[in-house]
């Protein structure tokens, strides 16, 4: 009867180790902005009532794109994989907006055409007490709202393409989004070692960037070239600066004009991991790339 009190209290006290230790592995988890960012923007759209009204598939695409996104973050994917899954999600939830813009045009027009025909039996019925002047009056009236409904469906309609293109663009190009824009990073493998000269199999990505620049011709990129810290500064400063300017070379020589492109190199400056093993050092040695907005501006790097 002793042995079995000294059992459960071992079971008891292994129980709430346990607990502590989860609950101690459960707050060191980082909320992601970009995934709230997304979860935001779904949070909107469920909550408009036109969209669940004109756009409900489209809905249902944006909250299976978040609960995906919020699935890679519960299981600890990768932030690039967790950031593009939420960008994705956010997109489709723009989509879910546009669309319901479009269809509400689609039944203002309906609206107006059969406030028309109304106005125009009135018109008949009294004829002998109303002017003809007042029924062409409620016929221009009606004849605007109609032309002012199709132009929003119009404008809905090409919103919702332009959206649509630009997240497949993003997507081929395996861009991330960040707090200055969309980003997309050469590692060192596509450079040759100590050296600023692109190996082939950089160039498949320059290919897609410089084609999107082309379709988009209002933004600008700005290359940014980075180095771990092996070596003096003043060799990785000056690699840095070879390996963003091989880049920008790339571009141009591609049709991209030089005044589209920004280049500069940091060295060892903003690693993303520790220079302390090979793997960190691997990771600090890139060239990233950001994408202006479309009105071609590119914020300052704070960190």
């Amino acid at each position: 009867m002793k042995i079995k009190k000294i059992d459960n209290v071992v079971i008891l006290v292994s129980f709430c180790l346990g607990m502590l230790f989860m609950s101690g592995c459960a707050t060191t988890k980082q909320e992601n902005p970009l995934l709230l960012s997304a979860h935001n923007a779904f949070t909107q759209i469920q909550n408009d009532p036109n969209i669940n009204k004109y756009a409900p598939l489209e809905l249902q695409e944006a909250k299976i794109a978040i609960e995906d996104a919020q699935k890679s973050w519960e299981v600890g994917d990768d932030s690039a994989k967790v950031e593009h899954l939420a960008y994705m999600a956010k997109q489709k939830a723009l989509i879910a907006s546009e669309v319901s813009s479009m269809k509400k045009a689609d039944k203002e027009i309906e609206s107006a055409s059969t406030e028309r025909s109304l106005v125009l039996l009135e018109a008949r019925t009294k004829e002998a007490e109303q002017s003809l002047s007042e029924a062409e009056k409620a016929r221009r009236e009606a004849e605007i709202q109609r032309l002012t409904a199709q132009e929003e469906r119009r404008a809905a309609d090409k919103a919702l393409r332009e959206a649509k293109r630009l997240e497949a663009k993003i997507a081929e190009m395996n861009a991330r989004q960040t707090e200055r824009g969309l980003v997309l990073t050469l590692g060192d493998v596509l450079f040759d070692t100590g050296k600023s000269s692109l190996k082939p199999g950089a160039f498949l990505t320059i290919d897609k960037l410089a084609e999107f620049l082309k379709e988009y011709p209002n933004r600008r990129v700005q290359i940014e070239g980075f180095t771990d810290s092996v070596g003096s500064e003043e060799y990785n400063l000056d690699l840095s600066v070879r390996r963003a300017e091989a880049v920008r070379n790339a571009l141009n020589g591609r049709g991209i004009e030089l005044d589209r492109i920004l280049y500069r190199g940091y060295g060892e400056m903003y690693p993303v991991a520790n220079n302390d093993n090979p793997a960190g050092r691997q990771r600090n040695r890139r060239v990233e790339i950001i994408i202006s907005d479309k009105n071609g501006m590119i914020p300052e790097r704070m960190r």
